[in-house]
């Protein structure tokens, strides 16, 4: 559990560093953008997930699934790999290429944006090859190259961005420049890092055995991928872009929550692979998870109850309504960083179909709730579709999961987290008073504290580990 902390901590440095700025970046970007604007960037970006989807397949995952099983070849299985996805991803480029004026002016709605949309085209090949030399840094075992590489991509990206938008005015098209820029860099520091598994060289079997992995995780990807970014589309097409602005600004405020989930993503299949077998794997999941959950309530309770001071600091009260969406798509992000719990007995047994299933069923609810409420509560229909799609997904892995391991974790906790964010959208909803909601934050998190010292004994715990560290120096001195 210590080593799966460190590495937690690791890799969750450049997550941290990445989401933080993307956050201080908002009051840079909504002073000068319109919520037009704010808009048409969310709609070219989730349309983009559709599109990387189709410009890897995915190849990454059935390469890495081999990388430390095949040693003696693994230049030319490496090497496979990049062919493939530069194959695919410029494939999907000639097709977005061609049909670039249908997608800008019937499909999405934004002829404005046509030059901005096709510097994101250009984007596929180069972000494709940048994730994959990333992952395989990882796999390397460099945290530490991992880490410093994402940050330098970060102030590339960052750095080119705001001379594009502050300086220069030329609008969103500087966004998605800063993006390849980084993009660009990554590939080559990523690369120079892999260099000696990289060459000329393809064998077919590696290539087979890889789709094999990765095609059927494909579905799961495409329903990930409706449940996280079809909602903007809708909104962008159905309502106005100008409300799209809003949306987009809560889901950036959200992505605190990927602060952590990225970084456990990382660390939890070697932990999970490494100890499912022992004997206190049991209890050792059942810490994590409570662990987890909590922080997740507390980071709900904090960030949703100065919702509105949050808006305000950071951008203009045109995007106030933001603080109303936040709280309710705190639930959907904090059940989706759960998944892997949930997965488990389905990944330890390899019986991934029902990965696949689950996203798909999750998906098919989000769309049919969102083109059924989407009429009756216009934009709060697409963090309520999406709320009842993650708990759905959720609870089926952990069904099925429980059958392959019996694998008891406290799943009430989701309960506690889902109420929670409901009375806080409540309050927001009905713009409750500034020391209304902080009397409610004091109290709320005061009442969790209490139920975790309560059930976990917590406090305990550490006192323990504290000791332990202490009597370690003694010894060393």
């Amino acid at each position: 559990m210590k080593r799966f902390f460190k590495d937690f901590f690791i890799y969750g440095f450049a997550s941290v560093f990445g989401k933080m700025a993307a956050v201080f970046l908002i009051p840079v970007y909504t002073s000068i953008l319109t919520k037009e604007e704010y808009g048409a960037m969310a709609m070219i970006t989730a349309f983009k997930g559709i599109i990387d989807l189709f410009s890897n397949l995915n190849i990454h995952s059935g390469i890495s699934r081999d990388y430390y099983e095949i040693k003696d070849d693994r230049k030319r299985l490496v090497s496979t790999g990049l062919i493939s996805i530069l194959t695919c991803a410029f494939i999907v480029l000639c097709i977005i290429s061609a049909f670039s004026h249908f997608i800008t002016d019937d499909l999405l709605e934004i002829p404005k944006y046509y030059w901005a949309f096709m510097v994101m085209a250009m984007s596929i090949p180069a972000g494709s090859t940048m994730s994959y030399f990333s992952i395989l840094t990882r796999y390397k075992k460099k945290p530490t190259l991992f880490t410093v590489g994402n940050i330098l991509q970060l102030i590339i990206q960052i750095g080119i961005s705001i001379v594009g938008v502050v300086v220069l005015r030329k609008g969103i098209i500087s966004i998605f420049i800063g993006i390849l820029c980084g993009e660009i860099f990554s590939i080559l520091y990523f690369g120079y890092i892999n260099r000696s598994d990289i060459g000329i060289t393809f064998k077919k079997e590696f290539l087979y055995k890889a789709l094999k992995f990765s095609i059927p995780t494909l579905p799961a990807i495409l329903a990930g991928w409706l449940d996280s970014s079809l909602g903007q589309v809708l909104i962008g097409k159905y309502v106005s872009m100008a409300e799209l602005g809003v949306y987009s600004l809560a889901l950036s405020l959200s992505s605190v929550f990927t602060l952590v989930s990225t970084a456990f993503q990382n660390v939890w299949s070697p932990f999970l692979y490494e100890n499912y077998k022992k004997s206190n794997f049991n209890n050792e999941a059942k810490k994590l998870f409570a662990t987890f959950c909590f922080a997740l309530i507390l980071i709900t309770i904090s960030v949703s109850t100065l919702a509105p001071e949050l808006i305000l600091l950071l951008s203009n009260r045109g995007y106030l309504d933001a603080s109303i969406y936040f709280p309710l798509l705190c639930i959907p992000m904090s059940v989706y960083l759960l998944f892997p719990f949930a997965s488990s007995g389905v990944s330890i047994s390899r019986d991934t179909k029902y990965i696949g299933i689950s996203y798909v069923g999750g998906s098919l609810l989000n769309v049919a709730l969102m083109f059924l409420l989407l009429q009756h509560l216009s934009i709060l229909a697409v963090p309520v579709a999406l709320c009842a799609s993650r708990i759905f997904t959720f609870f089926f892995l952990y069904v099925v999961s429980n059958k392959k391991i019996e694998l008891k974790l406290p799943i009430d906790l989701i309960g506690v987290l889902t109420l929670v964010a409901v009375f806080i959208f409540l309050l927001n909803y009905y713009k409750t008073g500034f020391l209304t909601r902080v009397c409610t934050f004091v109290c709320l998190s005061s009442l969790v504290c209490c139920y975790i010292q309560y059930r976990y004994n917590y406090m305990s715990v550490i006192r323990l580990q504290i000791i332990e560290l202490i009597h370690k120096r003694k010894k060393v001195s």
